[in-house]
Formats: structure tokens, sequence, C-alpha cells
């Protein structure tokens, strides 16, 4: 069987966890609880209970983050003050059972997606594939308003080339230090670059909510390419801008002020990686 039962009824309590602290809140987290798991490996220590039960189920967004996509999508069907695409927002605030239900549903079955995927051996990133599935699903489903972005077209017309070359400067940035250090750290590390990209979006909520860049979608496939090509640093950054150009392209027609969310990274990540399994 695919599929835990015990984890079924587990991740029922994850999602709800998803809708009362919010999505970015939760994956800030995930960061977090990846660089503890990666520090102890460094420090000689094999953090098996905490690998396993926090960062790759409690923490795991495939099920946490699309427990607070789903319920914040239900949530703004029923409260205008909540936008559904915006997955920032604490939903206990609302005191609807519903709400916290919705969201341990969703939690339950986003598990059970991302083991049927990592099951068949589906050849590119089970969690991002399952966050992508419930986000075109939530959207068909639960839309109540834009189901895209029409505005999106406008804005790169008005910031033209120098938008661009602002983006090419900085990812290459992110991705030529990540694939570096990376690189020297060898491949038992070659994920900790997503969990600091994810860490990292705690500053978004201080100095006055100032926001902080979404770089994961950056780093996650650096690692994924340095291990698929054996360390090749070129390779490395220029998957990274790909993933990073379908993150921009996506969040910008199909998230932002849309009717619920769809989440950008998680694209990136997940067509990316499918390409560079099928190339190397």
């Amino acid at each position: 069987m695919f599929f835990d039962p015990f984890l079924v009824a587990f991740s029922f309590g994850v999602g709800i966890l998803g809708a009362m602290f919010g999505g970015i809140q939760t994956f800030i987290c995930t960061g977090f609880a990846g660089i503890v798991v990666y520090a102890l490996k460094a420090a000689g220590v094999e953090p098996t209970l905490l690998g396993d039960s926090v960062l790759n189920t409690l923490l795991l967004p495939a099920i946490i983050f699309n427990g607070s996509a789903v319920a914040t999508a239900v949530a703004a069907r029923k409260y205008p003050q909540i936008q559904g695409w915006d997955i920032t927002r604490s939903l206990i605030f609302t005191h609807d059972p519903l709400i916290m239900l919705v969201g341990g549903a969703a939690g339950a079955a986003g598990y059970l997606l991302f083991s049927l995927l990592s099951y068949i051996g589906l050849p590119t990133d089970a969690g991002a594939v399952a966050i992508v599935v419930f986000g075109i699903v939530t959207r068909l489903t639960l839309s109540t308003g834009r189901t895209w972005n029409p505005d999106a077209t406008d804005y790169y017309r008005k910031e033209g080339v120098r938008y661009w070359v602002f983006q090419t400067i900085n990812c290459l940035a992110v991705a030529g230090v990540f694939a570096f250090i990376l690189h020297e750290a060898g491949p038992d590390f070659y994920g900790v670059g997503f969990s600091i990209s994810a860490l990292l979006l705690i500053f978004g909520y201080a100095s006055d909510g100032q926001k902080v860049p979404t770089t994961h979608q950056i780093t996650a496939v650096v690692g994924t390419a340095l291990g698929l090509t054996g360390g090749n640093i070129l390779i490395a950054v220029l998957f990274g801008c790909i993933s990073n150009v379908i993150y921009l392209l996506t969040a910008k027609y199909f998230n932002e002020d849309c009717s619920t969310h769809i989440d950008g990274p998680a694209v990136g990540i997940a067509i990316t990686t499918l390409l560079l399994n099928l190339i190397f």
C-alpha cells in the first residue's frame, strides 16, 4: 500500500494547523526545521525522528501548505476581508469549524497525493507537483473571481527590459552563490539552500512588513541540478534561473490578485525538476 492510514489521520490534523497558522508562516517553520536537520548532520548526528516526523510529515508543504491554501480559498468565499490568493493570514480569527475541517481534509488529501506520486516514481519533485495540482483544482472548483490576472501584461510592458535585466542579475547572484556553496558542501547538503530560502521569508514580517524576495524556486532547483549532474555549477545556475522565470510569470499571471492561490515557486520547481530528470 502506498500510504500509511495513521499518517492520513495525522495529516488531517496537520492540515488544520496549516489553516490555523497560515501557509507562509508554516513554510518558514519548514525552513527552520530543515536547517536544524542539516546542522545536526554536519555535527555527525543522524536526526531520524526530527527528519521523518517533523520535516517530512508535520512540516511537509504538500500537507500543511495545501491545508492553508485550500482553507483560505473557502474562507474567501465566506469572508470579504480575506483574499483567496493570500496565504499569509492565519484563519483562526474566523472561529469557523468548517474552515478548519477543510484545511484538515486538504492536508490528508495532500499527503495521499504526495505518497502516490512518490510511489509511482514521478520524475520530478512530488511535493511541488502536489501543491500545483491542488492549486489548479482549487482554482477550478472554488474560484469566485478572477482566474488569471490580465493586468500582468500591462505590468511587464510598463517595466520593460529593465525589469528582466534586474531579475536576471538577482537570480544569477542567488543561483551562483548557492551553487558554489552547495558544491563545496557536498551532496549530503544539496537541499539546505531550499531550507535557507524558506527561513529567510521570516524577514518579510519584520521591519514594518518590508518584503523580501522569494528564492526557494532557485535554490531548490540548484541543489537538484547539482545532484543530477555530478556537481555541474553552470547547469545548476542555468536551471535555477529558468525556474525563477517560470515563477515570476506564474505568480504575476495566475496568482497575484486572483481568486485562489496557485503557488508560483512550486510551478517553477516542478517544471524545471522534470526537465532536469528528463535531460540528465
